[in-house]
């Protein structure tokens, strides 16, 4: 029963405040009218405060077989309770009048931002977009292995070992401290944004084939790395990110709007 309590405040209670005006000194009298479908204490709850709240149910309790009566209890559940806390003065509470407040500067924002990204971009800005986000793409991947150890000195002796005619795999597996060591020191596939700069760098420095001749410092220790292969990779089709390249248009917009917004205000930080 506690769980089901909670369920109810934690995912209807909100809703419902907002639908019926949580924030008022008293409970609003009914307009009772041919939208009501039902009145509580003289408030209504009309058809499409009915239909919000339980949208939102599905939204939140997905999986769940919802039956309208059952949906339309809960929201006169609420509506009570929400006739109750106001008769307790917890709207005067500076806490949940903070909460409140928090919660109408959320859905004024989510409105005006709704406002501001409502717009279709042309095919023209899309592929536009898509060039310049697959030029600035990492498209080298490197295939290496490595041996990680706690001391320049221990690498050295590593590379040293190699230069005698040594394996590399037989040597991570018998000297690395890293969790690839048994596997022959195997790194797979990767681009160098994938690793720390210091061991991307290394890598991009080297030839196919070759090991690192110096041991190799990141914060993990020491490494001596052997590069295997590099291939190019293939860009995602713009049909296949579409809808992300949209979104990153979105996401420019809205920055350059909220830069305007700030060039045009007083902001003093203390």
């Amino acid at each position: 029963m506690k769980l089901r309590i909670h369920h109810l405040l934690g995912t209807g209670l909100l809703a419902a405040a907002l639908i019926t005006g949580c924030g008022r000194g008293e409970a609003p009298q009914a307009q009772i009218n041919g939208e009501a479908i039902a009145v509580v204490n003289g408030v209504a709850i009309s058809e499409a405060d009915f239909q919000d709240f339980l949208n939102l149910q599905r939204m939140t309790r997905p999986g769940e077989s919802l039956l309208p009566d059952e949906v339309l209890d809960e929201m006169i559940n609420m509506e009570l309770l929400r006739q109750a806390a106001l008769q307790q003065g917890l709207d005067k509470d500076p806490d949940i009048q903070r909460q409140v407040e928090r919660a109408r500067t959320n859905l004024m924002v989510g409105a005006l931002i709704d406002r501001r990204l409502d717009q279709e971009y042309t095919e023209e800005q899309l592929r536009a977009e898509y060039d310049r986000q697959i030029q600035a793409i990492e498209r080298t991947e490197y295939k290496a292995r490595h041996i990680l150890l706690d001391s320049e000195a221990d690498a050295r002796e590593v590379i040293a070992a190699l230069e005698a005619g040594g394996d590399f795999q037989a040597l991570a597996r018998e000297h690395s401290t890293g969790p690839s060591g048994p596997m022959g020191g195997d790194l797979g596939w990767f681009t160098a944004d994938a690793m720390v700069p210091a061991f991307s760098q290394a890598v991009q420095a080297m030839e196919k084939g070759s090991y690192s001749s110096e041991p190799v410092q990141t914060e993990f220790g020491w490494h001596v790395i052997l590069l295997e292969d590099t291939r190019s990779s293939e860009p995602p089709p713009f049909e296949a990110v579409r809808d992300r390249v949209a979104q990153i248009l979105d996401n420019r917009a809205l920055q350059d709007y909220i830069g305007d917004l700030r060039a045009a205000a007083q902001i003093e930080v203390k």
